[in-house]
């Protein structure tokens, strides 16, 4: 990719990213489903501008992990008054030998990742035991489009790939379902049909109002939705 480019997809991503930071109820949504799981201790991998670090931070210890450089300015400053939250600008793989967490958050970034089985690999490592891997991952290939091209995703999970990937790095699969079965419908109308350049406000804005009414449509057990939601251990 060219440095022209490279810069183009950054501010593609860093404006994606400040939309979805706005769509708060969304957000809210994403850490309340794993609540008893979330540990005193918690790497945010893949942080981004900090959206769910801050959502966690708060009576923790954070560190707010992103490896791309165009977003570490944006996380220090946001995050420069608070002593408990760290952030480290490095691969996950990179993150030292003897850091060790309760809980590892990785929401909707394993899908940008071109080797995710070592990533896998390596959370597994940097958990305790009895630690938890709290992972958000898109849905269904068949699902594939224009916008998850303009995200940088190198894929979308089957259900039974996913388990296949979390076991063959060590961890147990406590949890692993479908999530948001409304959502798929949206984004197949959005990505195959309307092909934008970016993830549109207008919709995003809508959903996020709409929450209320799919956390509940979200409690009946679907063989499909937009996302896989997973909570993996490190055995005890």
């Amino acid at each position: 990719m060219s440095d022209s480019a490279a810069l183009v997809f950054h501010l593609e991503q860093g404006e994606t990213l400040r939309r979805m930071e706005a769509a708060g109820n969304y957000n809210r949504w994403l850490v309340e489903r794993g609540p008893t799981e979330i540990g005193r201790r918690v790497l945010d991998a893949g942080a981004g501008i900090g959206t769910f670090t801050a959502a966690v931070a708060e009576g923790r210890e954070a560190v707010a992990l992103e490896p791309d450089p165009a977003f570490v300015s944006a996380l220090r400053a946001r995050f420069a008054a608070a002593p408990n939250v760290e952030v480290r600008n490095c691969p996950v793989e990179e993150l030292d030998e003897d850091a060790s967490f309760d809980t590892i958050l990785c929401f909707n970034v394993l899908e940008h990742i071109a080797a995710d089985e070592a990533v896998l690999a390596r959370c597994g490592s940097l958990l305790r035991p009895g630690g938890s891997l709290l992972l958000l991952v898109p849905a269904h290939p068949a699902a594939y489009g224009r916008i998850d091209v303009v995200l940088g995703h190198e894929r979308r999970y089957r259900r039974t790939e996913l388990a296949a990937k979390l076991e063959s790095a060590g961890l147990e699969v406590a949890r692993l379902r479908h999530v948001n079965p409304v959502g798929i419908a949206g984004w197949l109308v959005t990505s195959r049909l309307l092909r934008p350049s970016q993830v549109p406000s207008g919709p995003l804005r809508l959903y996020d109002r709409l929450v209320p009414v799919l956390r509940l449509i979200d409690r009946l057990p679907m063989p499909f939705g937009l996302s896989l939601w997973a909570v993996a251990r490190r055995p005890a």
